[in-house]
């Protein structure tokens, strides 16, 4: 089934297997976060190591996209797509018989460096297929079913954990690499011909991506995300200690107020899926900042009039909304700045923020510990920073980079 193509359209089942590839990483994330203070317990180490799980996975989900990136536009999307999944499958495993944290750690690992090789290969394939407003509406789609994750993902490690702790969590990241790994096999396509491929060496790869690094463009919408994923990760390097600790929740109960909180991530992601349609990514990633910094706003000002959980939740939700609208839109209009090495350019935007948004997680697990203020603070600066870049990415793109999308139905046809 998986033969080269030169189809330049992307079907609905097409984007559904892409994007259940894609939620594999935000699965390893959201799906153990209630059973960390557990988890800490049963290896006996403190809250703050436990972190180090997490850190590590960003980073070399992170790293992984720099060397996978090239790799991809080199050799194809297929051959790097199967051993990724099969290596996140592996890493499953492997942390489920962990005895130890630095086991867990050498786990985590490989598990992050096959999501890595996935996600790469994925944002490629999009861009192998379709540019511009189509691009910019089918990431808009991808994220939206993406940011299930984080609703399902807490409710089902919520409940899996508390039944058969973070060792059945793992069990069923495994289960699920194999579930995409088998529809993979059925669904997807080798989507880069071989007349379109890059000679594989050092000197071709540092001087493609130096000429990426180049484009004003794509720099600061880097940047942007990087940003936006830093205030992502730092809500949930910090959720799980504020939320179970200071307002006692349960392990089932965290997972069902995240889960609930997210929800807003995919009124943001469709509504861009929408809105695309209208205006341009441009002015909507301006709109997703506004709102992000809104919500940031809103989380300081109900901690310091005592509103509880809820006033906080309220504005994670407002930031969360605008994250939606910006994750997609960010992509789409720094991807749009690239004319080649497509593989090498979603690496970038994958490696980059991984690795800066990584130092959230550790930052938060200190900060929430100190004080949860300190935790919030944090994210309200977040706000401004995001802002800025957005609107310097603005005013830095060329005009063919702003045209308004033409309908979903047209972007699933062929042009």
């Amino acid at each position: 089934m998986n033969q080269q193509t030169r189809v330049k359209h992307i079907s609905i089942k097409t984007v559904i297997s892409l994007a259940i590839i894609v939620a594999l990483g935000p699965a390893a994330i959201d799906m153990y976060l209630a059973s960390m203070p557990n988890m800490a317990r049963d290896l006996h180490t403190s809250y703050a190591t436990t972190q180090i799980t997490l850190t590590v996975f960003l980073i070399f989900m992170g790293l992984g996209q720099l060397v996978f990136g090239p790799v991809s536009d080199a050799i194809g999307r297929i051959t790097p797509l199967f051993i990724g999944l099969l290596a996140y499958i592996g890493a499953s495993v492997w942390a489920m018989w962990s005895h130890s944290i630095e086991s867990l750690i050498f786990a985590r690992i490989l598990q992050g460096l096959g999501a890595s090789m996935a996600i790469v290969v994925v944002m490629s394939m999009v861009r192998d297929l379709v540019d511009g407003p189509k691009a910019a509406q089918i990431y808009a789609v991808l994220n939206t079913i993406v940011a299930l994750g984080p609703i399902v993902a807490p409710a089902i490690g919520g409940i899996v954990g508390a039944h058969h702790g973070w060792r059945g969590v793992m069990f069923i990241l495994a289960a699920l690499g194999l579930l995409v790994l088998i529809n993979t096999l059925i669904q997807i396509k080798e989507t880069l011909p071989k007349d379109q491929r890059i000679q594989l060496n050092i000197k071709n790869i540092t001087s493609i991506y130096v000429g990426i690094l180049t484009n004003k463009t794509f720099v600061f919408n880097l940047f942007a995300l990087s940003a936006v994923y830093f205030f992502l990760f730092a809500y949930i390097g910090g959720s799980a200690y504020v939320y179970q600790t200071d307002y006692g929740l349960s392990l089932a109960q965290f997972g069902f107020v995240f889960g609930l909180t997210s929800i807003s991530l995919i009124l943001g992601a469709s509504s861009t899926a929408y809105l695309v349609k209208k205006t341009s990514s441009s002015h909507l990633a301006l709109i997703g900042a506004g709102v992000m910094m809104l919500g940031s706003a809103v989380c300081i000002t109900a901690y310091l009039l005592s509103l509880g959980l809820i006033g906080i939740v309220t504005g994670i939700a407002l930031g969360l909304f605008g994250l939606g609208v910006l994750e997609a839109t960010l992509m789409a209009i720094a991807m749009d700045s690239q004319r080649s090495a497509l593989g090498s350019s979603a690496a970038l935007l994958g490696a980059i923020p991984m690795l800066l948004s990584s130092t959230a997680t550790p930052i938060a697990g200190q900060l929430v510990e100190s004080h949860t203020l300190y935790w919030l603070l944090l994210l309200g600066a977040m706000g401004p920073i995001i802002l800025a870049l957005v609107y310097l990415g603005l005013k830095s793109q060329k005009p063919h980079t702003t045209a308004v999308t033409p309908s979903l139905e047209e972007a699933y046809a062929k042009p």
